[in-house]
């Protein structure tokens, strides 16, 4: 019996720029303002000049030191046909951020709002505001003891047992289950958001419910067509510590993940090996970071006018004659961020999951070559993704095909502006009105007010309904090292879907399609060949050393990757007319990746459609429309990779123990360009953009040849 016991600790960080603590008031600003922003990220403030050629001084600064710490202990045991092997580990990840940008100093903008011509229009020297002090922008991203700045970690357990058992000669059997677990994500100082209560009525509920009874008449579409007499205000924002735990969200405890595997020899130059797996992810601060709505604030000081329109100025003197508003934290509670976008943890997570299982044979054939080949499958389930619990409903959506008469009519009146229920009137008709929490303006959309929670904007959680298949089929041929070379061939055949996307914000289940890492044909191949120069080489067997050490030790490698292509992203909204999508190869350029044919898109004219008859370019984009194409298709991919890495080595032998080697690498030798992807430019998806099909960014997606030159010794 022999055992092992692991201690280790990591702790890695960027340096933070220094030269924070400067006294604001060397530079013409109040004392007041000085203390206003605290010491510890007071730097020179950030100043623009929109356009007019002159630098900004805008820079971030973010410190964000991850670490992690591990206790592992391993005992093994041999009885009989037995090999027992048992073990756990602990392990903490942690990591810090803190910002100190100089925005948080103040952030200020000169223009020529103060010298040009006239109050609305004319021309003017930008940098002579700046020399006045002048600023047309005058704005600070508060940071106090309260701040943006976080402290999080996780611990993850995990506990196994494993046996390797030699049935016989020839057969060989593992076994294996292993327990893990995860605490959740902590901040230290409870500066997250934890969840979101569903069912929250917020305090205003009332007066909304009696606003939108006032201002919104019986005639109006949200009573008559949509069929909305009144309104809610659920929902609302828990902090942790505060409305939940410490822990920002629940773990699950049923990590218990089961292995199998043999091996087992055909005869003396075969063998088959399979196995099953069943792999999790994890949950804890590996998965991303406190999320911390209230512990940001950045005040703008707005610009007023005189009685003839002209702008009033503010000097740098006195830049925020109101006040710096200070961050809530969580003070606000519940709410907090209302009217705004919010994320918020879901708060019993299950961890992904992924069955794996293989089974291959292995054959040694004549002259030292092996084959290989083997089935590969993967099944992943409890994959997180993203979910608005915000989205419009698909009840609302146009079903039709193309952009018809009543689509259009659909998404204008959804879009139509409507007095806002979170703002106070005194009467139907007043034209003013008080707002029920900060940043209620006085109208809002009809779309607005039918989603689930009108009180916020989109509502962005996770849940685990996504999956993914994968199958493949593996080979690979080697011919071991002899003679003075060695080559390896692989070639894998494979299919990859998922379901991890919505392709409408409200649907109940992501749809399954071709994942964007699909790729069913992949080739590559690698080798090696020692130059016939040198002692006991074919040719210079007889060389002195120092002839040796010119012509021997020479050794020529290279790696051929085959043409890769993963499936490009149609991720706008279109009208498909008929296919084939898919161009080919000879028949595909830059100009015309896709068959844009196949698609209603402004490629070649204005298209017509009903909503339309006479032409607009609104055509080729519906509006407001139940999507029902997939986001990928499988015969649309992106450019091919092609790419040959060569390699020159010389070692030169000392003594033995010792010798230099000198390495030459070209990578992408022959410089074949990978082209950027279609996903990567809204333009080149956007059947409404001239541009419709084509490959048009400037910068090629792999790298360009790259050579380099290395030494080294080796003792």
């Amino acid at each position: 019996m022999s055992g092992t016991v692991s201690i280790g600790s990591f702790r890695g960080s960027d340096a933070p720029e220094g030269q924070y603590g400067i006294d604001l008031t060397t530079l013409g600003f109040p004392g007041s303002y000085n203390s206003a922003v605290r010491e510890g990220v007071r730097r020179f403030p950030r100043f623009d000049f929109p356009t007019g050629g002159t630098v900004s001084n805008g820079h971030t600064n973010e410190f964000r030191p991850v670490g992690s710490h591990f206790v592992t202990a391993v005992l093994n045991r041999t009885q009989g046909i037995h090999s027992l092997k048992f073990g756990g580990e602990m392990r903490i990840y942690r990591e810090d951020d803190s910002f100190k940008s100089n925005n948080q100093s103040g952030q200020f903008a000169f223009d020529n709002t103060y010298t040009r011509q006239n109050s609305a229009s004319g021309t003017g020297r930008r940098r002579h505001t700046g020399v006045c002090g002048v600023p047309a922008g005058i704005s600070i991203h508060s940071d106090d003891r309260a701040c943006l700045d976080y402290s999080e970690y996780s611990k993850t357990w995990g506990f196994f047992a494993q046996d390797d058992l030699r049935l016989s000669k020839k057969l060989t059997l593992n076994l294996g289950l292993r327990w893990e677990f995860e605490t959740p994500l902590t901040e230290r100082q409870n500066k997250s958001i934890s969840g979101f209560d569903l069912a929250y009525a917020q305090p205003f509920t009332a007066q909304a419910q009696a606003n939108f009874a006032l201002t919104i008449p019986a005639t109006d579409l949200l009573r008559t067509t949509y069929g909305l007499n009144t309104i809610s205000s659920n929902g609302g924002l828990l902090f942790a510590g505060k409305d939940t735990g410490s822990g920002l969200y629940n773990t699950p405890k049923n990590g218990f993940l089961p292995r199998v595997g043999f091996a087992y020899q055909w005869n003396d130059k075969t063998v088959i090996r399979g196995g099953f797996g069943l792999y999790q992810g994890f949950l804890g601060e590996r998965r991303g970071d406190a999320i911390q709505p209230g512990y940001t604030q950045t005040t703008t000081q707005p610009l007023t006018t005189g009685p003839n329109g002209a702008p009033l100025p503010f000097l740098i003197s006195n830049p925020f004659p109101s006040g710096i508003t200070r961050v809530s934290g969580n003070a606000l509670g519940k709410q907090t961020a209302l009217g705004q976008a919010v994320t918020f943890f879901n708060q019993n997570p299950k961890v992904a999951k992924q069955s794996r299982w293989s089974i291959g044979i292995q054959r040694e054939l004549w002259g030292g070559w092996v084959i290989d080949a083997s089935y590969v499958g993967d099944i992943g389930s409890n994959i997180e993704i993203n979910r608005n619990l915000n989205a419009v409903p698909n009840s609302l959506l146009s079903t039709d095909s193309s952009l018809t008469v009543a689509m259009n009519t659909n998404n204008t009146n959804l879009g139509a502006s409507v007095k806002n229920p979170y703002c106070t009137y005194a009467t139907a008709t007043a034209t003013t009105c008080t707002s029920v929490f900060t940043g209620a303006g006085l109208t809002t959309s009809r779309r607005q007010l039918l989603l689930p929670f009108p009180d916020f904007g989109t509502v962005t959680t996770t849940n685990n309904d996504g999956k993914t298949w994968y199958h493949s089929a593996q080979f690979s041929l080697n011919k071991r090292f002899s003679k003075g070379w060695g080559v390896q061939a692989a070639y894998t055949w494979s299919q990859w879907m998922q379901a991890t996307e919505y392709l409408n914000a409200g649907d109940a289940k992501p749809t399954k399609m071709i994942s964007d890492q699909d790729i069913p044909n992949r080739f590559s191949m690698s080798g090696f060949y020692e130059l016939p120069f040198g002692k006991g080489k074919q040719f210079g067997s007889g060389a002195s050393r120092w002839a040796d050490a010119i012509i021997g030790g020479w050794q020529i490698e290279g790696t051929y990757s085959l043409p890769v292509r993963i499936p490009g992203s149609l991720r706008e909204r279109y009208v498909l007319l008929r296919g084939p999508i898919a161009l080919p190869k000879s028949q595909q350029t830059v100009q015309r990746w896709f068959n844009t044919s196949a698609f209603v898109s402004i490629v070649g004219g204005t298209p017509t459609c009903a909503a339309f008859p006479t032409g607009n370019a609104s055509c080729a984009t519906p509006a407001s429309h139940l999507r029902t194409l997939p986001l990928r298709f499988s015969d649309v991919r992106l450019d091919t990779t092609n790419n040959v890495d060569l390699g020159l080595r010389k070692d030169i032998h000392i003594r033995e123990g010792m010798r230099i080697q000198l390495r030459m690498e070209f990578i992408n030798a022959f410089n074949h360009p990978l082209l950027a992807s279609l996903s990567g430019g809204a333009p080149v998806v956007n059947p409404g953009s001239a541009t419709f099909g084509q490959v048009i960014a400037s910068n090629q997606q792999n790298y360009a040849r790259r050579a380099q030159v290395m030494a080294k010794f080796i003792f």
